[in-house]
């Protein structure tokens, strides 16, 4: 009965999730619009990784847990990057902050450890794909570093965090929609898993290359 309560909320949780994100992309460039969307998003972004953890536990399904702890760290440094705005002056991240970066980092060395297990053990799809996945947030936990460390090149580098990070998370919410219904969708496993992020990367990649020219560097990197 309690799987079934929390698969209720995972799943509106989900839905939630992809409309408001799908509106926080669009009126990304109304901050009055933006913002509160993006609150429901986070939130119902939260809701999603607590009930994932518990159904993956319950139902012993140790990749949906990496998964659910990769698209959080995602939302959450995204987030915390709004927080975080004064890097270049005298702000410091708080122990909060090191210890997301400290956490989720030890779950994406497992993800690659863990891909190349697969990988070795003939299981190529899931293998590449929890590799790249895990590769991909190793890569987060670095560019987090650098900012707190001080290694700032642009001058938006918490708006330029934040758009990287919600985007993220969100193909990884769209991921989770495709491989949940695969049953309806005749594709590969690899090509639902990295299906939503060939899509949207693409995008993410457009619009932090725009807001990088239009707030342009510091003339020397802070650090």
């Amino acid at each position: 009965m309690t799987f079934k309560i929390i698969l209720i909320l995972h799943i509106i949780a989900g839905s939630l999730a992809l409309l408001s994100g799908l509106f926080a992309i669009i009126f990304r460039n109304k901050v009055k619009i933006h913002k509160p969307i993006g609150r429901i998003y986070f939130w119902a972004m939260t809701v999603i990784f607590v009930s994932a953890i518990y159904m993956s536990i319950a139902h012993i399904n140790p990749f949906l847990f990496c998964v659910a702890f990769f698209t959080y760290y995602s939302c959450l440094t995204a987030y915390r990057s709004l927080k975080l705005k004064k890097m270049h002056l005298d702000q410091k991240p708080t122990k909060f902050d090191w210890a997301i970066e400290l956490f989720f980092g030890f779950m994406h060395i497992a993800f690659v450890l863990v891909g190349g297990y697969l990988f070795f053990k003939g299981n190529i799809s899931f293998g590449i794909i929890s590799l790249i996945f895990g590769i991909l947030g190793v890569r987060g936990n670095y560019a987090t570093w650098q900012r707190f460390r001080k290694n700032l090149v642009y001058r938006n580098y918490w708006l330029l965090a934040h758009i990287g990070g919600m985007m993220g998370s969100y193909i990884g919410a769209i991921t989770a929609f495709v491989v949940n219904n695969s049953a309806v969708i005749p594709a590969p496993d690899i090509v639902l898993w990295l299906g939503p992020a060939a899509f949207i990367v693409p995008l993410m990649i457009f619009e932090i290359k725009k807001h990088e020219k239009k707030a342009g560097k510091f003339k020397e990197v802070v650090a």
